[in-house]
């Protein structure tokens, strides 16, 4: 009777442990499927254009100096000779004939103002380029007026960059630019602020 159960005890664990082995076990049915996709990027050109939103431009008396060319130096002696006619009331006056030339290059001072914007591009890899220009929004001229003394100004002609059209920078690399300009002192007579011209700074990408 002992040996019977005992039996009957091996024959439920031995069917106990066959079932639990069964779904431990990787099912033979199981199937897998595999698949590829092809995956592209297409960037459009694009432009990053940085600049200031002014710039006040300040040329100290060592600046102009050196626009008018430096101090003048002493010309040579000169004699005079007083007549009668130059005694008038017992004051003598007569004219020593000074005669400055001209500053050169007064009525057109170039101006070029470096690392004044920066662009960062994506061209197109053919033929595509990037280009800077740089103008008055008049145009090619301007005027700026004193504040103060509005009967003396500056004039501003020829606005550019040295920068040729160039190939996209990519969004980690950058072109740094200048604005060149000429500029008129002959008409301005006092120390003033002279304002305003408005720069029109335009990059264009394909």
């Amino acid at each position: 009777m002992k040996f019977t159960k005992i039996l009957r005890t091996t024959a439920l664990a031995a069917s106990l442990a066959a079932v639990l082995g069964l779904a431990a076990a990787p099912s033979a049915m199981a199937d897998t499927a595999t698949g590829n996709t092809q995956f592209t990027v297409k960037l459009s050109p694009v432009t990053l254009l940085y600049y200031y939103s002014q710039i006040d431009l300040t040329l100290d008396s060592t600046a102009m100096l050196a626009v008018a060319g430096g101090s003048p130096a002493a010309l040579s002696a000169t004699a005079l000779t007083a007549t009668s006619g130059n005694v008038s009331g017992g004051a003598v006056s007569l004219s020593a004939g000074i005669t400055p030339s001209a500053v050169a290059g007064i009525s057109a001072v170039g101006l070029d103002i470096t690392n004044a914007w920066a662009v960062r591009s994506v061209t197109t890899p053919t033929s595509g380029n990037t280009t800077v220009t740089v103008a008055f929004s008049g145009g090619s001229t301007a005027t700026l007026t004193g504040a103060v003394d509005t009967g003396s100004t500056i004039g501003l002609s020829s606005p550019g960059t040295s920068v040729a059209p160039f190939t996209g920078t990519g969004l980690a690399g950058v072109q740094l630019g200048d604005i060149k300009m000429n500029m008129d002192l002959s008409n301005a007579k006092t120390a003033d602020t002279y304002g305003t011209a408005t720069i029109v700074i335009t990059a264009t990408s394909t």
